[in-house]
């Protein structure tokens, strides 16, 4: 049972992460629920499970990060290659500002709660993120629109095709993405849509938030071990094998689908998937605050 659970976390993970909904939440819920973990297990469950699509990111990505690997020459210079540079360490910067403490109060939280307070506040994120796919959907949309109905649009996105946006971007851009470190909410709706509301394509805003999760894939993933000692605790109480599992068929299942979802992210109704997720999750919750069903917790 347990290697079952760690296996569809792994698949979630393959394929969620390059969706704008979030895979840490829907990796958690299935601990939670099927595996009956504890509300701060499963959280970390979901960090750790990152670890199998870096690798995939990684390749998938491998120019870009040669780019700004090429940026160290000239950190400072006008280059696209120092541009891209610039907007990878100064979002990552404020992905650690603002992300670490958000994972240090939710595992404080989520250990001291029930299992019901869990699925609550993650139907509510949920809600959250929702709203804020609907409104990257929203803008996407009109972006589109308007290339669509400009009789020199395939000239135009040939001069704003890998467009790098400057620092205040890319500060607004890692801040967002450490509010992602709260369960339920998504890490590429959160990403995406200050991107599109500064001015980018749907797709140079899609691509440049896979590129920045090539980091924080890395960094997600370390964090359970450098903060606290959650990370060893939860491969613990799951078991190596099944984490080694999990994070396999989560590395396979990214290779084979980051390059489609990638060409088709932008015009899914991410939307529509996490208010369904998100009201279902919050009605179970409910339904456990009751106690008309035992929360999802050992103990």
């Amino acid at each position: 049972m347990h290697l079952l659970i760690a296996a569809l976390a792994g698949l979630l993970q393959g394929i969620a992460e390059w969706l704008p909904v979030s895979s840490k939440t829907m990796i958690s819920l299935v601990f939670v629920s099927g595996g009956r973990y504890s509300p701060d297990t499963a959280y970390v469950m979901g960090l750790l499970a990152n670890f199998g699509s870096f690798f995939a990111a990684l390749w998938y990505f491998r120019a870009d990060v040669w780019s700004a690997v090429k940026g160290l020459r000239d950190p400072f210079g006008s280059s696209v290659d120092a541009t891209r540079l610039r907007f990878l360490v100064v979002a990552t910067a404020m992905t650690a500002l603002i992300g670490l403490p958000a994972y240090a109060g939710v595992i404080s939280v989520f250990h001291a709660s029930a299992g019901n307070i869990f699925m609550i506040a993650v139907g509510l994120l949920l809600l959250v993120s929702t709203a804020v796919n609907y409104q990257r959907e929203r803008t996407a949309a009109k972006s589109t629109g308007k290339a669509m109905t400009n009789a020199t649009s395939e000239a135009t996105e040939d001069v704003t095709s890998g467009r790098v946006p400057g620092f205040v971007t890319a500060i607004i851009v890692g801040g967002c993405q450490g509010i992602a470190a709260l369960p339920g909410i998504s890490r590429s709706a959160m990403t995406v849509t200050p991107m599109l509301f500064r001015g980018l394509s749907p797709r140079d805003a899609l691509r440049l938030s896979f590129f920045l999760d090539v980091v924080a894939l890395l960094g997600v993933g370390a964090t359970p071990f450098l903060v606290g000692h959650a990370g060893l605790a939860a491969v613990k109480a799951v078991g190596a094998i099944p984490v080694v599992v999990m994070l396999v068929v989560a590395a396979i299942f990214s290779f084979l689908m980051i390059g489609t979802v990638l060409g088709i992210a932008a015009r899914l109704r991410a939307s529509v998937v996490t208010l369904l997720i998100g009201t279902v999750t919050l009605g179970f919750g409910l339904v456990y605050a009751t106690g008309l069903l035992s929360a999802p917790v050992h103990g």
